[in-house]
């Protein structure tokens, strides 16, 4: 098995990992719509808004966004300015694709390990919302695992940068 098709496998696992995640994005979504929906029902008609429903929307936007970035990337969806890179050579494109496809996988990955840490101390010191007493920790471990599928992206977009180069 040559060493473009590992990649081409591995790739189609990652993107077919961030097709999952991506769902998960789309159930926080709906959560929040749900959310929203019982908090202005419950306060119009019955006079009795969804407690804490502000703090459930707010952690709902975590579930809603950060499983959705990976996914995003594999689209192509995510803002590029590339319109002055494109005037470059192409030893100084690759160049620059490598230095930013790099910074971009040790940020995810410095962003990962701290968000483990940041989850494992709300788990540690359980600390929950204020008004709906949801625990924390969730969402922070959550946002971390998001950062795992972004973290093989830029993983795989080093190693076809590399091999085009040789």
């Amino acid at each position: 098995m040559s060493g473009s098709s590992r990649l081409e496998r591995f790739e189609k696992l990652i993107k077919d990992v961030s097709g999952y995640f991506e769902w998960v994005g789309v159930a926080g979504i709906l959560m929040m719509f749900f959310a929203n929906l019982a908090d202005v029902i419950g306060a119009k008609f019955f006079r009795s808004p969804l407690p804490g429903a502000l703090e459930v929307i707010s952690f709902m936007q975590v579930v809603a966004i950060t499983p959705a970035i990976a996914f995003g990337l594999f689209l192509g969806s995510h803002l590029e300015i590339d319109f002055i890179v494109e005037k470059f050579p192409k030893t100084l494109k690759t160049i620059l694709s490598l230095l930013v496809s790099a910074l971009c996988f040790i940020l995810f990955v410095f962003v990962f390990w701290q968000g483990l840490e940041y989850g494992y101390s709300l788990q540690k010191s359980g600390e929950i919302g204020s008004v709906s007493k949801l625990p924390l920790f969730p969402f922070a471990y959550l946002f971390s695992v998001s950062c795992l599928p972004v973290i093989f992206f830029y993983v795989i977009k080093l190693m076809k940068t590399l091999k085009v180069k040789r």
